[in-house]
């Protein structure tokens, strides 16, 4: 005779069974492209965050922030102790130097990050000392982030526009006012939340420098002239 016990699941067997294929489903529901874009935020937020220790790391070697990249070669654009390139009143802007700062060259969809600074803190003539002091403050504005920034990097994000990409072509301009305003070239810069809207979408990330942080740091390396 067979034992009925055999035949069939547990109510508890059945009970794991439909959990597990919630979660599949769950996981099957979420859009690919949604994943990808999730994971390409991930890996670009990542990099940024590296772009801003080698940012920090180079001005305690150096005693100040390298300039912009304006040829596409990867390498900072400096004549003597100063930058050269696209000025906006005292801020540099241009793409990232990658290989002076020795980080990655693009972003998860293959655009340069884009890098501005303000011109005091790029001044070499003291070098490996900083030649501004405790007091200078940076001439970078970020609405809805920080005042007196002295450097700002940022991804123009899936969208790519207002990008220049690897090959060092300029992308169409964005539509969103934010966007536009992060393309501007004007030294002027805007955080606003992430809203994946194909039309007027803000997908742009950004990191900055701390005018607190970076003047800790050199001060706790004893870097500003006693």
């Amino acid at each position: 005779m067979i034992d009925p016990r055999a035949n069939g699941f547990t109510l508890i067997e059945v009970t794991m069974v439909m959990v597990i294929l919630g979660l599949l489903l769950g996981g099957l529901l979420v859009p690919l492209s949604t994943q990808l874009e999730n994971n390409h935020r991930r890996e670009t937020r990542e990099q940024l965050e590296r772009v801003h220790e080698a940012l920090i790391g180079y001005a305690l070697v150096h005693g100040h922030l390298p300039c912009p990249d304006t040829h596409n070669t990867g390498r900072e654009d400096r004549v003597t102790s100063g930058c050269a390139g696209h000025q906006s009143g005292s801020v540099w802007q241009g793409t990232l130097p990658w290989i002076t700062l020795g980080v990655g060259e693009q972003d998860a969809w293959h655009n340069r990050l884009t890098y501005a600074v303000s011109e005091p803190f790029t001044d070499a003539s003291q070098t490996p000392l900083p030649a501004f002091s405790l007091a200078t403050e940076g001439t970078i504005v970020v609405v809805n982030g920080i005042d007196h920034a002295p450097a700002v990097v940022l991804s123009h994000g899936a969208n790519g526009l207002g990008a220049i990409s690897v090959a060092g072509v300029r992308q169409p301009a964005p539509t969103h006012p934010d966007e536009l305003t992060n393309s501007s070239g004007t030294g002027r810069f805007a955080y606003a939340p992430y809203h994946n809207d194909p039309e007027r979408g803000f997908d742009d990330q950004m990191i900055w420098i701390s005018p607190y942080i970076l003047k800790n740091r050199l001060l706790m390396a004893g870097r500003f002239r006693p």
